[in-house]
């Protein structure tokens, strides 16, 4: 008899109404047999739990929050009813493609258990379905031509290397070790990559997993906006990870991870966590004098926004 390992599908929902039923009815059409599917509704206030019931199958649940609680919040109650060998942090914007899970698990079944997670490759798709492009660069004919780091990824993720976290399944006992998502943060994926990376490797895939839906007002477009609270969570990332370096390779990525921070809250004008990445690179290592001259605009309260906005748009 063929033993398929239990997979849990975490699908988190907020005001995701237009999309949720097509991400859900992706998760019940796959082709791999061993499936939950647990939906944390995070208090929408559109039309999404009403769909969300009208599909939902007697093997699933739904959670629904009586007040907003967040994305790390709302994935850590879906997590604590999680009984899969293997989880899937699905987005009820996205969507899987048919094959998706059973691909992940035949590959998943193959590697030594120092691998904590795996990821593969995503199809763009804006907010109609259409396809926009794939998330890793490819030439003309499809083939791969950006380097996608494997293994000890965890100098690599401090230096902004991608690990596309949405096509992922990770292992239920990183989850269980790292006690799920960090519930002070804001956003879940740096801080969770840092901290599964420090202690796990991760595979990559170049299969395609997940039509991964670009959505105006997301998280990493909020991160863009004027003293964004974000930012913060970022800092705080960059805090646990100072104490996690191992190696000058690691180092000289986190310091480039902080010199990005001080030139991001600089243009966002976010002033005080300026300073607070200042003082935590000179920890390492001392700032040159170009990186001076930003603390000193600083403190003339230099209004830089406005222009950083309109790079932004020149630059799109």
């Amino acid at each position: 008899m063929i033993h398929y390992p239990l997979v849990s599908i975490i699908c988190l929902c907020y005001n995701h109404g237009r999309f949720v039923a097509e991400c859900l009815t992706s998760v019940f059409n796959q082709s791999y047999p061993a499936i939950e599917c647990i939906i944390v509704d995070d208090c929408s206030t559109d039309t999404s739990v009403p769909i969300i019931q009208n599909l939902l199958r007697t093997q699933d649940q739904l959670i629904t929050n009586r007040q907003n609680l967040g994305i790390c919040k709302s994935f850590n109650k879906g997590l604590q009813l999680a009984k899969g060998k293997y989880i899937v942090d699905l987005a009820a914007d996205d969507y899987l493609l048919p094959e998706t899970i059973r691909q992940q698990v035949s590959y998943f079944e193959t590697l030594p258990e120092e691998y904590g997670a795996i990821f593969g490759e995503a199809i763009l798709v804006n907010e109609a379905g259409n396809k926009i492009g794939t998330w890793y660069k490819r030439d003309e004919g499809g083939q791969l031509i950006q380097s996608v780091p494997q293994g000890d990824v965890f100098a690599a993720v401090l230096a902004g290397t991608p690990i596309l976290t949405v096509t992922a399944m990770t292992r239920k006992v990183v989850y269980d070790a790292l006690n799920g998502y960090d519930e002070s943060l804001l956003y879940e994926d740096f801080d969770f990559l840092v901290r599964a990376s420090r202690h796990w490797k991760y595979a990559f895939k170049d299969e395609y997993w997940v039509n991964y839906r670009q959505v105006a007002g997301s998280q990493s477009r909020n991160q863009q906006t004027r003293r964004a609270k974000q930012l913060e969570s970022t800092f705080m990332v960059c805090k646990k990870a100072a104490a996690m370096i191992r190696t000058p390779e690691e180092e000289i990525a986190l310091l480039w991870r902080l010199k990005q921070g001080i030139k991001q809250c600089f243009y966002l004008e976010h002033y005080s966590l300026v300073r607070k990445y200042a003082t935590l690179h000179e920890s390492l290592k001392p700032l040159s004098a170009s990186y001076r001259a930003i603390l000193w605009a600083c403190q003339l309260r230099v209004p830089f926004y406005q222009i950083y906005r309109g790079y932004q748009k020149i630059r799109r």
